[in-house]
C-alpha cells in the first residue's frame, strides 16, 4: 500500500513537473518590437547591411556608402545635373549637340568633346535655371586656359575658375553660395569634358527605412541612432502610412551614443519608420544606424498589471539594504530599524570560502572559529545584531567571475549544493538558528555564462530545500524586457538564467528596477518613477514572466533608489537628483511597489559611502560615516509614510493616468474597510502646478485627517480636508504626495 501511495505521489510530481516544463515560456515578460515580427523589411538609401538594424543588437550597424566625392553622381535626388544634357539643356557653341549626353551620365569614363566654333571659341553651356546647388564638380581634358563661369538669375556672370593642363583628369570642386542659371566652360582651344556633377542644396542626405508590413499603432519608437563622430549635421525621425507622405515626429541628436526613445505625442497607426540624415560635407564620409524598435504608447514596458489588493503591509514591504559591520556600529540597525522591517546584506561567498569547492565550516564560525575563508568572521554575532534591532535578515550571496572564476568550480552543481545545504543547515528557520529569512543564489551575477550560472543557481537552491522548506530561496537580480545579445560571459536575462529545473526550488522572483530614461543626448538620467519611459517600469515585464512561469510566487524589488545630494555632500552623476527629489520619489516609488504587488521594495543604499566618485555612492538614506550618518529628507519621509500608513494595504487604484494617481489603502482582509487615500500628480518634482481632481468614491467615506508630504526634513505638514458631496471627492493634487485618512459614515470618531 506505501509502495502504490509512493508511486502515485511520484507520478503525481511527474506530471506536474511536466505540465510546469510544458507552459513555461523564458521570453513571457517581453514585449515585442514591431520590427522584430514577421514580415519586416529595410533598404537604405547606400551602404551596406541594412538588415542589421532590426537583428536586436546595439552592437552592429548599417553603414551608409560616401556621398563624396563621387557617391553622389548616380543619385538623382542629390544630383541636380543627372542626365540634364539629354535634353537641349546642354549646348556647345550655341547649339545642341547629341554627344553631349555623357557630359551628365554620371561616369567620368565617358568624354564629350568641345571644339571651337565659328567665333573662335570652344564654348560649353548648361542651362540650370530653376536648380540649386552646394557644389560644383567638373572633370575635364584641357588644351589652354578654359574659364569656368556661372550666372546668377539677374545675369551677373562669375569666373570661378580657369582650369589649365595641369587639371587634366582631376576632378576639380567649387562651393556655390548663389544661385546659379547658366553654368559655363570656354577655351580658346578644344577640350574634352569626362563629368559635370552638382550637389543639390539640401546637400548629402542619407536615409534607412523600415517597412512593417503593414500598418501599426506607433506610440514609441527606440532608435540607437549614433552617426558617429562629427558625421551628420543633423537627424530627422520619420513615419509614413504609404511611403510616400512623411511626418516628421523629431530632429534626433546625432551624436547621441545610447539608444533614445522618442514618444510620439498622438500615437498613429504607420507603416515606414525612416531616419533620414544630413551628412556633413566631408570627402568619404559615413553615418551609420545602430537599431530601430517601435512599440505602442505602452512601450517595451508593456501594460501594468490589474490592481489587486496586496497581501504585503506598507511596513513589511520597506526594507533596506545593509552591509557587514552594523553589528559594530551604533549608528547601525537600531537606526534604519525606524524605516525598514528588514535589510538585506550583500553576503560574500568569498568570506566564506577559500574555494567555491570548500565546505564553508559554518559550525566552526559559529564556536567563534571563523569560516573557512576569514578566520575573524562570526555572521551569527552580526545577523543577530541586526535581529535583535527588529529587522529581518534577507542575505544575497554575492559572487562574481571576478572573484571565484567559472574555472575554480570543479564541480558546480555539487559545491553549489554543498553551500546551499550548509547554509539553510546553520542559518534556516527549520533546523537552523532562523538568523535568515531569505536567501539570494547571488546578487548581480551577470558576468557568468548563462548555463554556468543556471548550474549552480540549481545546484544551490537545491541545496537549501534538502534541509529546509521555510527560508525563501531567490535567484540573483535579472530583468525580463529585453534579450539583449550576451557576450559570452555577460548578460542579465532571466530567460536564460533561470530555467523550469528550478521552479520547484525558488520562493521568489527578484529584480533590481532603478528609474532612468535616456535623454535626446543619450544620456542616461534619472525620472520620476511614473514616467511612461522610466526603467523603474521593467517590474510590469517581470511580473508577466512570473505570471506565466511561477505563477503565485512574489516578485521582490531588492534594489531601488535615487542618488542624491544633501548633508552636505553632493551629488554630481547626471543620474542625480535633488534632495526633496529623492524623498517624494521615494514615497511615490512605494506607493507604485505596492499597487504592483510586490512582497519587498528593498532601499538602495543604507547611508552614502565616504568616497564618491560613481552612481550609486549618493544613494543612501543618510549621509556617510564623515558626516555622522545624518538623517537625510527621504529617510524622515519614509519614517513618516510608516508611521500614516505602514500597517495599511495597498487595496485599488482609483484613477491612475497622466491627471493624477489615486490609491486606496486599508487593512489586509477584504472584509474590511478603507482607511486611507493617497494622490499625487505623476510629474517631475521640480514641477510646482497643481490640479483640481474629483474622483468618484466606492463607498461614501468621510475625510478625518490630511497630510502632504514636503521632500524635506520637515516631511508631514497638515492640509485641509478634501470636499465630498456624496461619493464624489475633490482635491488638490501636486507631486507632492497628500494622505487623507478617511472613516465610514456610521462610525463616530473625535478628533484632537
Amino acid at each position: 500500500m506505501n509502495m502504490l501511495r509512493t508511486g502515485l505521489i511520484l507520478g503525481l510530481l511527474i506530471i506536474v513537473q511536466v505540465v510546469s516544463t510544458c507552459r513555461w515560456n523564458p521570453d513571457a515578460g517581453l514585449v515585442t518590437s514591431w520590427t522584430k515580427v514577421s514580415g519586416v523589411t529595410s533598404n537604405a538609401s547606400t551602404g551596406n547591411n541594412p538588415g542589421l538594424v532590426l537583428d536586436g543588437n546595439d552592437n552592429t550597424h548599417w553603414t551608409s556608402g560616401s556621398c563624396l566625392p563621387t557617391g553622389y553622381l548616380t543619385r538623382p535626388g542629390l544630383n541636380a545635373l543627372l542626365n540634364l544634357c539629354q535634353t537641349p539643356a546642354c549646348q556647345m557653341n550655341g547649339e545642341s549637340n547629341h554627344d553631349l549626353h555623357q557630359l551628365t551620365d554620371s561616369s567620368f569614363y565617358t568624354t564629350s568633346l568641345v571644339d571651337v566654333g565659328q567665333n573662335n571659341k570652344a564654348q560649353l553651356t548648361l542651362d540650370t535655371s530653376g536648380k540649386n546647388f552646394t557644389q560644383i564638380s567638373v572633370w575635364g581634358i584641357y588644351n589652354g586656359d578654359t574659364e569656368l563661369k556661372v550666372e546668377d538669375a539677374h545675369g551677373t556672370e562669375t569666373v570661378i575658375y580657369t582650369f589649365n593642363q595641369s587639371d587634366n583628369y582631376h576632378r576639380r570642386t567649387f562651393d556655390v553660395s548663389t544661385s546659379v542659371d547658366v553654368i559655363t566652360l570656354e577655351s580658346d582651344t578644344s577640350f574634352r569634358m569626362k563629368e559635370i556633377a552638382a550637389l543639390g542644396r539640401g546637400g548629402c542626405l542619407e536615409k534607412i527605412v523600415v517597412d512593417l508590413g503593414v500598418l501599426r499603432r506607433i506610440g514609441v519608437v527606440r532608435t540607437r541612432h549614433w552617426a558617429g563622430t562629427n558625421s551628420a549635421y543633423s537627424t530627422s525621425l520619420l513615419l509614413s502610412a504609404d511611403g510616400q507622405t512623411w511626418d516628421k515626429i523629431r530632429d534626433l541628436q546625432p551624436t547621441a551614443l545610447h539608444a533614445v526613445s522618442t514618444r510620439l505625442q498622438s500615437p498613429r497607426e504607420y507603416r515606414y519608420i525612416a531616419l533620414e540624415y544630413d551628412v556633413k560635407l566631408k570627402n568619404y564620409n559615413k553615418v551609420y544606424c545602430w537599431e530601430i524598435d517601435s512599440y505602442d504608447e505602452l512601450g517595451i514596458w508593456g501594460a501594468a498589471p490589474n490592481a489587486e489588493p496586496n497581501p504585503v503591509s506598507i511596513r513589511d514591504m520597506l526594507g533596506v539594504n545593509g552591509i557587514w559591520g552594523w553589528g559594530h556600529n551604533p549608528n547601525g540597525p537600531s537606526l534604519y530599524s525606524r524605516v525598514a522591517s528588514y535589510a538585506r546584506n550583500y553576503h560574500n561567498l568569498n568570506w566564506d570560502v577559500q574555494d567555491p569547492d570548500f565546505d564553508p565550516q559554518f559550525e566552526q564560525m559559529g564556536q567563534g572559529h571563523g569560516t573557512n575563508a576569514s578566520w575573524w568572521l562570526n555572521w551569527d554575532r552580526e545577523y543577530s545584531t541586526w535581529q535583535a534591532a527588529g529587522l529581518q535578515v534577507d542575505t544575497s550571496i554575492q559572487f562574481l567571475s571576478k572573484t571565484f572564476p567559472a574555472s575554480t568550480w570543479n564541480t558546480p552543481r555539487k559545491s553549489a549544493y554543498t553551500y546551499g545545504r550548509e547554509f539553510a543547515r546553520h542559518f534556516g528557520p527549520q533546523i537552523g538558528n532562523g538568523l535568515v529569512t531569505a536567501m539570494e543564489v547571488g546578487n548581480e551575477p551577470w558576468d557568468y555564462s548563462a548555463d554556468f550560472y543556471a548550474t549552480v543557481l540549481e545546484g544551490m537552491a537545491a541545496g537549501v530545500r534538502d534541509v529546509d522548506q521555510i527560508i525563501n530561496v531567490l535567484p540573483g537580480a535579472f530583468q525580463a524586457y529585453t534579450i539583449a545579445p550576451e557576450e559570452p560571459t555577460r548578460g542579465n536575462y532571466i530567460g536564460t538564467r533561470v530555467g523550469s529545473g528550478v521552479a520547484t526550488f525558488i520562493s521568489v522572483i527578484n529584480t533590481h528596477a532603478y528609474s532612468f530614461i535616456t535623454n535626446e543626448n543619450g544620456q542616461r538620467v534619472a525620472t520620476y518613477p511614473e514616467h511612461p519611459d522610466s526603467t523603474f517600469n521593467s517590474v510590469r515585464n517581470m511580473i508577466r514572466w512570473r505570471n506565466i512561469n511561477t505563477p503565485g510566487k512574489p516578485v521582490w524589488l531588492t534594489e531601488w533608489g535615487w542618488d542624491a545630494d544633501g548633508g552636505n555632500e553632493d551629488c554630481a552623476a547626471t543620474e542625480c537628483v535633488a534632495e526633496s527629489a529623492q524623498a517624494l520619489y521615494g514615497a511615490r516609488g512605494l506607493f507604485l511597489a505596492a499597487r504592483l504587488g510586490l512582497g519587498r521594495a528593498t532601499w538602495y543604499f543604507y547611508a552614502n559611502t565616504d568616497t564618491c566618485n560613481t552612481l550609486f555612492c549618493r544613494s543612501g538614506l543618510t549621509t556617510s560615516s564623515k558626516h555622522n550618518f545624518t538623517e537625510k529628507a527621504v529617510f524622515h519621509m519614509f519614517e513618516s509614510v510608516l508611521g500614516k500608513l505602514g500597517e495599511t494595504h495597498f487595496r485599488a487604484a482609483m484613477k491612475e493616468d497622466e491627471h493624477g494617481y489615486v490609491y486606496l489603502f486599508g487593512p489586509a482582509e477584504a472584509f474590511k474597510q478603507v482607511t486611507h487615500l493617497v494622490a499625487w500628480l505623476p510629474l517631475d518634482a521640480s514641477d510646482v502646478s497643481t490640479r483640481t481632481v474629483t474622483v468618484t468614491l466606492p463607498d461614501a467615506l468621510t475625510p478625518v485627517e490630511a497630510w502632504r508630504l514636503t521632500g524635506t526634513h520637515v516631511a508631514l505638514q497638515d492640509e485641509s480636508n478634501p470636499v465630498v458631496q456624496g461619493l464624489t471627492m475633490t482635491m488638490t493634487l501636486s507631486t507632492r504626495p497628500l494622505i487623507v485618512r478617511v472613516i465610514y459614515p456610521d462610525h463616530v470618531e473625535t478628533i484632537g
